[in-house]
């Protein structure tokens, strides 16, 4: 099994130094490994312990209140995670040319907090909040607070209306990240899907932009059987052991 990852490992470094354009697609197993818990996981999942119906717009302009009640221990702990290391391996071979930019279907901000700068969020991010009426935004931090103190919903110091998390609810348009991803997705010529199991739809539709694709993955995805490359393990690890290979071929 290790010479395998070592040969597979190898060869998405080969694939990456031939590449021109290639762009990375991050889902939720690449912040589990920072504690951030997934959606949809049985017994651990958010989904196991909040009501998905909190997160339809519908269900927000209906009562903010309530899903500040039940959500705001996970916005807490989101503010508290730090990155692993695929969040910094992928900083750093942005910086080194290696990647073109990283789209994300998380929401927690750990690819910037690890150092990447061209990160497209196409579920929003839990970073700030938003007034819906005037479009000013909060940090998250400072929202989490307001609740803690009991302010519920927490509202907008300008004009009073309740300020909403700005990640793309059950029921929204998709952030405009999602366009720009397609449009990177167009563009390259390696896409590396990591930490998805590619499930959640539209972002499933982007790995069919490309034709070469690798996927690092805990659990089979549908890409598996046309994907050059695919190693069932922890990201992290897999990446930390990418870099180990990229900087001995310096």
């Amino acid at each position: 099994m290790e010479k395998q990852l070592t040969r597979n490992v190898k060869k998405i470094a080969d694939l990456l130094e031939k590449s021109s354009y290639p762009v990375v697609l991050t889902g939720a197993g690449v912040s589990t490994e920072s504690g951030v818990p997934d959606f949809r996981s049985p017994g651990s999942g958010l989904w196991t312990v909040l009501d998905p119906d909190l997160f339809t717009i519908q269900g927000f302009k209906a009562n903010p209140e309530a899903l500040y009640k039940a959500g705001a221990p996970f916005f807490r702990q989101l503010e508290q995670a730090e990155p692993n290391q695929t969040h910094t391996v992928l900083a750093e071979l942005e910086k080194r040319g290696l990647i073109k930019a990283v789209i994300t279907q998380n929401v927690d901000g750990l690819h910037q907090k690890g150092g990447s700068r061209r990160v497209l969020e196409i579920h929003g991010t839990l970073s700030r909040a938003i007034c819906m009426h005037c479009d000013r935004q909060v940090p998250i931090e400072d929202v989490v607070a307001d609740v803690e103190e009991g302010l519920l919903p927490p509202r907008c110091a300008e004009c009073g209306e309740p300020l909403k998390p700005e990640v793309i609810f059950f029921g929204e348009a998709l952030s405009p990240d999602y366009q720009e991803a397609l449009e990177e997705a167009r563009k390259a010529d390696l896409i590396m899907v990591i930490g998805s199991s590619m499930q959640v739809s539209p972002a499933n539709q982007i790995p069919a932009l490309c034709d070469n694709l690798v996927i690092i993955n805990r659990t089979q995805t549908f890409y598996d059987r046309s994907a050059r490359v695919v190693i069932n393990d922890s990201t992290a690890r897999v990446m930390s052991l990418l870099l180990e290979e990229l900087n001995q071929r310096k």
